[in-house]
């Protein structure tokens, strides 16, 4: 193991990757500097974890104004990112957003936010010494109801506000991902605004059940997954590109052009196609509705069984899931009639931005092989439609017995399951966990095998990396289940399949002005017909912040 890093501060020393921000002190102190450290200790079970309230404040005083000037600047390139928005003089005026969800995990997100959140956020957009007072930079709004972040983050002032933090669980960022993402209106108009919407910053700090996006972000950066050392990432203003993906019902044959950097449209990404004739000559119709933007997963199956059905342990906290998965195994649920089509990932030296998480474990090794494997003709084979074919797209050979399909933008399903080891931040992907039928015992084992991500390996999965993908929800022989789940949200579920208004709208052509329902909107819009549902994935689609990096000085 490395050493730690080390910057000094006055008589002392302090680890750059705890510093949250640096204050110049008023009245007597005028001439004093002082560095906020949140430094990360080792609590239960060995863990290292921060807390809001651990606070290590050191301070340093100098004999000249200019002498502190200097000691700052000094202090911010070498404790700060190089690529620190809070760096950049254009962002000092503009405000902080924070989206507090108080329902989220067990009920405890104002409190968390007021002990772990606030503290952190204070030391570099408030006031350290006013502890009533949220001042200056920091904007808080606690949702009342679902929807509530939605309408903040679709009519947030782009130019008046640096970032949007979104203190919940998985749900919250889903929402302020929509609500960003859909600024832009219909797909093709207003692309520029659309494109800067989407690449907004946001800040993710975990306090809901799952916690996904949060974990991954801390797992690349070697950090701790808690609401302190997250709210600390923003503090230092470091961003990363993460993978973004767009979810619709494809109305017909559906062709998939290229996407830019960033995700925005080369061309019309998604055109309908009449037929293969049309498609030669280039015959479009308007690309295919949005019903929903995604930044973490799709699933179906088991797994959103155990997603949606554990709901009513939501007083569980994130051990819900286990309970459910422990239901879903005694008494296993068997889909007849499921199809997944998919178009692998090309290979890229770069993995796709440049950015990669540098976890080059022994689970993530033994993913990219079964990703590997899945390519063989003893998998996969060429798509049935030969629209889809010619652009490369494949399906499994064997359409027996899905038991569930799960994909994933990032490692960890939940704070506790490495469910897509070879998942990058930003290769272009999602990583597509698929399980066949099996006993209940092995059932059990292969569950548990998820935790550390040694599921991959097992005979019962098959583990793909795809830039798109369209799966055909089977139904289940017991009458219950059948939901598809989109970043934990429920969008399609088979006993509504016959009665949902938007089935009517997805079958209208796209030039129809009502069409335009299943663009991103709030939470009540995410529906689709439980049928054929297509995720088509746009590297690096969005920024969050996250910890990691050189800092300013090494960088230069």
């Amino acid at each position: 193991m490395g050493t730690a890093p080390r910057v000094a501060v006055g008589d002392s020393w302090v680890d750059p990757r705890d510093v949250a921000g640096i204050t110049r002190g008023v009245g007597p102190k005028a001439l004093t500097l002082t560095v906020h450290t949140f430094p990360a200790k080792r609590g239960l079970w060995r863990r290292r974890r921060r807390e809001g309230g651990k606070r290590v404040d050191r301070e340093v005083s100098f004999e000249t104004v200019v002498d502190l000037i200097a000691a700052r600047d000094r202090l911010r390139g070498e404790c700060f990112p190089a690529n620190s928005m809070w760096l950049d003089p254009a962002n000092d005026a503009r405000k902080v957003m924070v989206i507090v969800n108080p329902a989220a995990g067990n009920g405890r997100g104002v409190r968390l936010y007021e002990r772990d959140v606030e503290p952190v956020l204070r030391c570099a957009f408030g006031s350290t010494t006013d502890e009533s007072s949220n001042t200056r930079r920091l904007e808080v709004v606690v949702t009342k109801a679902q929807g509530d972040a939605h309408a903040v983050a679709s009519g947030l002032d782009l130019d008046a506000y640096a970032g949007v933090v979104c203190v919940g669980g998985d749900g919250t960022l889903a929402e302020v991902r929509n609500g960003l993402a859909g600024r832009g209106g219909v797909d093709g108009e207003r692309g520029a605004e659309r494109k800067s919407a989407s690449l907004f910053p946001v800040g993710v700090v975990p306090t809901g059940s799952g916690n996904a996006i949060a974990k991954s972000l801390a797992f690349f950066a070697n950090e701790p997954c808690d609401a302190a050392s997250a709210a600390l990432a923003v503090a230092r203003g470091g961003t990363r590109l993460l993978d973004a993906a767009d979810v619709f019902v494809p109305t017909s044959a559906t062709s998939l052009t290229s996407l830019g950097e960033g995700g925005e449209d080369v061309e019309d990404v998604e055109v309908d196609v009449e037929d293969e004739t049309s498609a030669r000559e280039g015959k479009k119709k308007a690309p295919a509705p949005v019903a929903m933007r995604s930044l973490l997963s799709l699933s179906w199956g088991l797994f959103a069984d155990i997603d949606i059905e554990s709901e009513r342990f939501r007083w569980l906290g994130g051990a819900r899931f286990t309970a459910q998965a422990v239901v879903r195994i005694l008494f296993p649920r068997r889909y007849e009639g499921a199809k997944l089509r998919f178009k692998p990932l090309s290979p890229s030296p770069d993995g796709g931005d440049g950015e990669r998480s540098l976890k080059d474990t022994a689970p993530r090794a033994a993913a990219t092989r079964a990703a590997a494997r899945s390519l063989g003709s003893s998998v996969s084979v060429p798509c049935d439609d030969p629209v889809l074919a010619k652009q490369g797209w494949l399906e499994l050979r064997d359409k027996s017995d899905f038991r569930g399909v799960w994909a994933l933008n990032v490692p960890w399903g939940a704070e506790d399951m490495h469910a897509a080891p070879a998942a990058e931040p930003s290769d272009g992907a999602y990583d597509v966990i698929v399980v066949r039928g099996t006993s209940r015992l092995a059932m059990l084992f292969l569950l548990l095998a998820f935790d550390a991500g040694g599921h991959v390996s097992h005979p019962a999965v098959t583990y793909l990396k795809c830039s798109a993908f369209e799966l055909t929800p089977g139904s289940a022989q017991d009458g219950g289940g059948g939901y598809v789940a989109v970043d934990g949200e429920l969008v399609a579920t088979a006993r509504e399949a016959s009665c949902l208004e938007v089935s009517e709208v997805s079958t209208r052509d796209a030039s129809e002005p009502k069409s335009v329902s299943l663009l991103p909107g709030s939470p009540a819009s995410w529906r689709v017909p439980y049928g054929p549902t297509r995720v088509r994935v746009r590297a690096g689609g969005a920024r969050v912040f996250a910890a990691g990096g050189l800092n300013a000085a090494d960088a230069a």
